[in-house]
């Protein structure tokens, strides 16, 4: 297979996609995985090269929104065929984001028949060619995955359909002053007491309705370290203005509930996430409820779920029960 004929192939199949800037860089993604915030596109600091893929490609492709992984496709095709030797991981990370399962929103299902062409051909080259044996493994397998026909892991719009409908079957979580029903396949982190910002937390995160990664935390804190309206204006700040409703909500077990729906920064700005959050209060303590996923009508009805099972239960005492007057307002 002519090495520099594909690149060429590669290159027309997503010109329209290298034409523009990425929404979300390699050197953004790769500061999202360290937690940082992503720095929007530098045409100096992200001019695509050996070193530049080096650096942020192992770490960064995997947050890459679809417009964005398309964009750097060809320049890693090409990146991979001229350094098959890959000293900094940058094809593994490669076939790595070629395999399924796609992510939501989908990146392998957003690529046009052409560009699928082009990423089955090169595939194919990593496989017959005279790499590393984990690297021809990893492309042999994403080829009968996703690549080949009748592959064995890429679902059809009527298995992914199917998928989504499937009956959620939930279990009741939480201790201490709160209960709430989470889907039993979420696993739990257990509660984690953070002095230094005088709260404690617990977190579960799973798929909902088959493919939209979720998280569902409950944070406590005293009412003493923060008002419940300054709780409220507070977690407002996390939303953007579009689409934002706000509300009171009975929350049961609850002296007063705030409930908060919208859409929030995702990694990528061609992504926005969905968030709703509970505000509630009990005895001392103020307890605010997120949850974070995609905006999608079937999610949303279990996220709708899963806030109507949460509530309340005074404890025989809080652990920031002693001390100090609280305050509502």
């Amino acid at each position: 297979m002519d090495g520099t004929d594909l690149i060429a192939r590669a290159f027309a199949a997503f010109r329209d996609d290298v034409a523009s800037p990425p929404p979300l860089t390699l050197r953004g993604g790769n500061a999202v995985d360290g937690y940082e915030r992503a720095e929007p596109y530098d045409p100096a600091i992200d001019a695509p090269g050996d070193v530049y893929f080096e650096t942020f490609a192992f770490w960064g492709l995997g947050y890459l929104d679809a417009r964005s992984w398309r964009h750097y496709l060809p320049r890693l095709i090409e990146y991979a065929l001229r350094r098959p030797e890959d000293p900094a991981m940058v094809v593994e990370a490669l076939v790595r984001s070629l395999r399924p399962p796609d992510r939501y929103p989908p990146r392998l299902g957003s690529l046009s028949a052409g560009q699928e062409g082009v990423v089955r051909e090169f595939l194919e080259w990593l496989a017959l060619g005279d790499l590393t044996t984990d690297l021809q493994l990893d492309a042999r397998q994403a080829l009968e995955e996703w690549w080949l026909p009748d592959p064995r892991s890429r679902p059809g719009p009527e298995a992914i359909a199917a998928m989504r409908a499937e009956p959620v079957t939930y279990k009741e979580v939480g201790g201490g002053g709160y209960r709430l029903t989470v889907p039993i396949t979420f696993s739990g982190s257990g509660v984690r007491d953070i002095p230094e910002e005088s709260r404690r937390v617990e977190t579960w995160g799973g798929y909902l309705c088959g493919d939209a990664d979720t998280v569902v935390a409950i944070n406590v804190k005293p009412l003493a370290f923060r008002s419940f309206r300054d709780t409220v204006q507070h977690a407002e700040r996390l939303f953007l203005d579009e689409g934002k409703h706000a509300r009171e909500l009975s929350v049961s077990g609850a002296r007063r509930g705030f409930r908060i729906d919208g859409l929030t920064e995702g990694d990528s700005p061609t992504e926005p996430r969905h968030l709703t959050l509970v505000v509630a209060a009990i005895r001392a303590d103020i307890l605010t409820l997120t949850i974070r996923t995609w905006p999608r009508d079937d999610v949303q009805r279990a996220v709708d779920r899963i806030v109507a099972s949460f509530r309340l239960i005074e404890p025989a005492e809080s652990p920031h029960s002693q001390g100090g007057s609280v305050g509502y307002s």
